[in-house]
């Protein structure tokens, strides 16, 4: 059920990631047309866009016990889409013009997502994120067992004494 949950939640992350930096291309373009940088105006607000991209990809890329669905279906998105500007460019023209759609149309043609599907793809055939690893006893768990053992078994026990079974004691 996660890889299919994740495969889902991929296919809409990836739309995501295109109009985002295809938001942020829009933006720095226009800054750069009116003479200012990166970093005068609003362009800083472009470029944490831009770092949020790179922190969602690094999120979807790295950690280990996510599953690789997730990945891959941003990464089928993202490829789907930079293939489909270079066969039929007419028909994501059509698309609702939301804000990112302009520079992303600018920038699928160009391959710029490619390397960004490539990175997304690895993760399928890393082996070990494929299967949920045991989970041991939790840490709540742990702190309960830790909490009701009895002062006694610090001591330590008599000589020739036979240890008997732990039980514990109530007190009224």
């Amino acid at each position: 059920m996660r890889h299919f949950v994740g495969f889902l939640s991929g296919l809409i992350l990836g739309p995501v990631l295109v109009l985002v930096c295809g938001w942020a291309f829009a933006h720095l373009r226009g800054l750069h047309a009116a003479g200012l940088g990166a970093l005068q105006g609003s362009g800083p607000v472009a470029v944490a866009g831009l770092v949020g991209v790179g922190v969602l990809v690094a999120l979807l890329a790295v950690p280990p016990r996510l599953t690789p669905m997730l990945p891959f279906g941003a990464a089928l998105v993202l490829g789907a889409l930079t293939a489909l500007s270079l066969v039929r460019m007419p028909l994501l023209e059509r698309l609702p013009q939301v804000p990112g759609a302009e520079g992303a149309l600018v920038l699928l043609p160009l391959g710029v997502f490619v390397p960004l599907a490539l990175v997304l793809f690895a993760p399928l055939f890393v082996g070990g994120r494929w299967r949920r690893e045991p989970e041991g006893p939790s840490e709540e768990e742990v702190y309960f067992d830790g909490l009701y053992e009895e002062d006694d078994e610090d001591r330590a026990p008599r000589a020739g004494a036979p240890s008997a079974p732990h039980a514990p004691r109530h007190r009224a």
